[in-house]
């Protein structure tokens, strides 16, 4: 852990220029764990705002297999 934050200490604060779209649904049980409610809300800050937030569907923790139709359109 510690190798981790020495290697990436150059980009510590960069922000994500670029629009970006972050996709987590409402049966991800990841999103449950302790902590996550905080994480999940630091791409924003990462992301200079230009965060785009998929419209909701019920799905699980793989989004990209279990709605792939839908990844690819958004």
């Amino acid at each position: 852990m510690d190798r981790n934050w020495e290697l990436l200490a150059p980009v510590s604060g960069v922000k994500v220029t670029v629009p970006a779209l972050y996709i987590a649904r409402d049966r991800d049980l990841v999103l449950a764990f302790r902590g996550m409610d905080q994480i999940v809300r630091q791409p924003v800050e990462v992301c200079n705002r230009q965060l785009r937030e998929p419209p909701a569907a019920s799905c699980g923790h793989w989004t990209q297999q279990e709605r792939a139709q839908e990844v690819n359109r958004l």
